[in-house]
This record gives structure tokens, C-alpha cells and sequence, in this order.
């Protein structure tokens, strides 16, 4: 007999390896976490980063399930999620905050298997097959993974587990918030056929109308129809979406190759129009795509500013350096010498963004250390001291410190505005 809890179901399973994860309503959760006044209340995440609350450019990045009753969800328009919720309690995100809970849920689930297919920075795939004999079942492993991710995250995961992928999210999202669901083998059927067609991968909105016009609402019509009629109506994916419909997936899970590049971008409540405005803000994107990169282990040879103006007419410009470097003041020193190289518009400009790319291992050292000019002991330095500078930031917030070198450039650039 299945076990439960509350309204989710527990089965005894055997050989059921893969696993799916979602951090419930994350962004939002990490801020209710980090403030109790947030908890219980419509909480919306979204807007102009950095911008004031009462912003209403940008969408909604997370909403908390008391936000998700009015109808506000994620990709909604701020302007929409405002009218749909009054009483809302709208923030801007806050990316460092949410991408340190997130590497540390990650770094929960790495210590149960190597196969991890990540979805989103909140979501993600495990297959524990060969694992029982360390940690014991699938379910096992779940149970201990949701428990970690509570106690050291102060967060609650929904886990769904199954034969594949693709019946795991479906066991996630019946389980859904903080659920623990399982879908046995022999459950397959009688779990999935009740389900709307919209549950299958695929199948989006408009495909969902064109079937609901041949009076197909259920995933039991579509697994049950005849190919012919399922290859006029979805063509060459009709196979595919069918076998899905029958339960079956053997796509694999698939680590992430390595990352091709870092960045970030930041788009403006209003147009800035000032250069030495933009020369701060690309300061603190400089030192959000460095100590991104830093964290994650990688240097970048290749440098690129992404402008967007007022008219949406957006640049891009790119410096390949000689060495691969992760320290802000070179990347802030080379997007400041790229922007120089761009003729601003009277309408301001509307997003900056900042991106890394070309890049190879944070740990890849100069092998011709004989030969190292004073160049490179320079950056040798610089390597050192922003190494100590993040230990100050990590203790006391991103904020917290910035060289006077690089503000001496801020200022340099308001004496040429003015």
C-alpha cells in the first residue's frame, strides 16, 4: 500500500533512478527566508534590477504561491502583475543571492551522483542508477536531498521520481509545493492518461487548441490514436509526443558541456544619458561578471560590451586580450576603453551589458614563468588582491568595497561629462 503524506504519494519502488528537482517559487522563497516580514504575503520578484520598488519595466522573475492566486507568474509584465495584485510586495531580484543558494543546492546533489542535468538555475535531473550501494534507493536519496536542502538552505524542493525524465517532472509537478510524488512502473497509465494534453513536452498552447478541435483533451486520446491521424494533425513531432504520452522517454540525463561564456546585463528604469553614470554601472557589472567567473572557476580571453539604446538598436563591441584573465579591474578597464570607442545617442541608453567569453580554467597558469615580464606579476598582484577582496565581500555584502583606482576612473569620466 503507497504510503502518504498530506496529498502526496509515496510508493515503495525498485530501479526507479531518475530524479527531478525544482526549488518551490525559489527567487521569492530566498527572499521570504531572508526576511519573515515577506512570509505568507503576495511576494513578487521582478523589475529593474538595482531599480526603485515601484518600477513597472521588466517582468516578474518569481511570484510566491499567495502571489500565484491572483494570477501573477513568472514572465508576466510588471505593469500586469501590479493590476492582477494590489496588495503585492514587489522587490528587484537580487542575482548573487539567488545564484549562492543555487550553487550550494547543486553542491548538495553532486555529492549523490555525477549525472546531473541542470534545467535552470533551480531546477535540475539526477540519474542515481549505480548509486544504491552508496546511499541506498532513489527514494532514499531524495529523502536525504530534501531534508539537506531544508536544513542548510532554510529551502523546500519539490522531487518527483520515475523511470525517466520525463515522468519525473510529471511525479514534481503533481507533487507540487514541497511535494515528494512517485510514479511506479506499474502506475504509469493510470497516473498519466487522466492528464490534460498540456502536461506532455511539446505541446504548447497552440497545439494544445489545434487538438482540443479534434476532441482530443487527454494524454489516454492522444496515446491511444492511430500514427496516421497523429502525423497530419502534429507532423514529424506526432511520434515522438506520442510515445511521451505512452510513458516513454529514453532521452538520457546529460551533464552540461563546459560553460562558453559568463555575463550580465542590466536594463535601466530610466535611459541613462550621462556617460559617467554608465561608466559606474559598468563598474558594478565588471565586478559581477568577474567574481561570477572567479567562483565558478574560469578566465575569460574575450571581453564584449552589449549596448542597447533608447530605439532598441543595440551594439556590440569585443576585445580578445593576450591572456585570459577573471580580475574586475581589467574587464572594467576594458569595457570603459570599448565604450570610448562608442558614439553615444541624445536618447540615452537603455541596457549595458558585460560578457566573458573564450574562456579556459581559472587554474591555468603562464608555463613559461622564466619569461614573465612585469606585466605579469603585475596581474599576479592584481589576482591576489582580489582574491582579499572577496573574502571582504562575501563577508559583508557585493557592496562593500570597490579599489580607488577604479573609482578614480568614475571620476575622470564625470570631469568629461561635465
Amino acid at each position: 500500500m503507497p504510503e502518504k503524506e498530506g496529498t502526496k504519494i509515496v510508493n515503495n519502488i525498485n530501479r526507479l533512478s531518475i530524479i527531478h528537482l525544482d526549488l518551490d517559487a525559489f527567487f521569492a522563497s530566498v527572499e521570504q527566508r531572508d526576511n519573515p516580514a515577506y512570509r505568507g504575503k503576495p511576494f513578487i520578484v521582478g523589475g529593474i534590477s538595482g531599480g526603485e520598488g515601484n518600477s513597472n519595466r521588466g517582468v516578474v522573475c518569481a511570484a510566491s504561491y499567495e502571489a500565484r492566486k491572483y494570477g501573477v507568474h513568472a514572465g508576466m509584465p510588471i505593469w500586469e502583475a501590479r493590476q492582477k495584485c494590489h496588495e503585492g510586495i514587489f522587490i528587484p531580484s537580487q542575482m548573487n543571492k539567488y545564484l549562492k543558494s543555487s550553487k550550494k543546492f547543486f553542491q548538495i546533489c553532486s555529492n549523490y551522483t555525477p549525472l546531473i542535468e541542470p534545467l535552470s538555475i533551480d531546477e535540475l535531473f539526477l540519474d542515481v542508477s549505480g548509486c544504491e550501494s552508496l546511499f541506498g534507493s532513489s527514494e532514499t536519496i531524495g529523502r536525504k536531498i530534501k531534508e539537506r536542502v531544508y536544513q542548510e538552505l532554510g529551502l523546500k524542493v519539490s522531487i518527483g521520481i520515475a523511470e525517466n525524465k520525463f515522468l519525473a517532472k510529471i511525479a514534481t509537478n503533481l507533487g507540487k509545493p514541497d511535494g515528494f510524488y512517485i510514479i511506479p512502473s506499474k502506475d504509469i497509465k493510470k497516473i498519466l492518461y487522466p492528464l490534460p494534453v498540456s502536461s506532455l513536452w511539446g505541446i504548447g498552447k497552440k497545439t494544445e487548441e489545434l487538438l482540443k478541435k479534434s476532441g482530443i483533451y487527454l494524454v489516454e486520446q492522444l496515446a491511444r490514436m492511430p500514427d496516421s491521424i497523429l502525423k497530419n494533425l502534429l507532423g514529424k513531432n506526432g511520434k515522438k509526443i506520442k510515445l511521451l504520452a505512452q510513458g516513454i522517454d529514453e532521452s538520457p540525463v546529460t551533464p552540461l558541456p563546459t560553460a562558453k561564456s559568463i555575463g550580465k546585463e542590466t536594463t535601466f528604469g530610466t535611459n541613462i544619458t550621462e556617460k559617467a553614470v554608465l561608466v559606474k554601472e559598468l563598474l558594478k557589472i565588471s565586478q559581477l561578471v568577474g567574481y561570477t567567473a572567479r567562483k565558478k572557476g574560469y578566465k575569460g580571453r574575450t571581453i564584449t560590451l552589449k549596448i542597447r539604446f533608447h530605439n532598441f538598436i543595440t551594439f556590440n563591441r569585443s576585445k580578445t586580450l593576450e591572456n585570459p584573465t577573471y580580475i574586475d579591474d581589467i574587464i572594467f578597464k576594458t569595457v570603459v576603453e570599448l565604450l570610448n570607442k562608442v558614439i553615444l545617442k541624445k536618447g540615452g541608453v537603455r541596457l549595458l551589458g558585460i560578457k566573458l567569453s573564450n574562456l579556459t580554467s581559472g587554474n591555468e597558469r603562464k608555463q613559461l614563468k622564466f619569461l614573465r615580464d612585469e606585466e605579469d606579476k603585475k596581474d599576479d598582484k592584481l589576482e591576489q588582491l582580489t582574491q582579499s577582496l572577496d573574502e571582504i565581500r562575501e563577508k559583508f555584502g557585493t557592496k562593500a568595497v570597490t579599489r580607488a583606482s577604479l573609482l578614480k576612473i568614475i571620476k575622470n569620466n564625470r570631469k568629461v561629462s561635465n
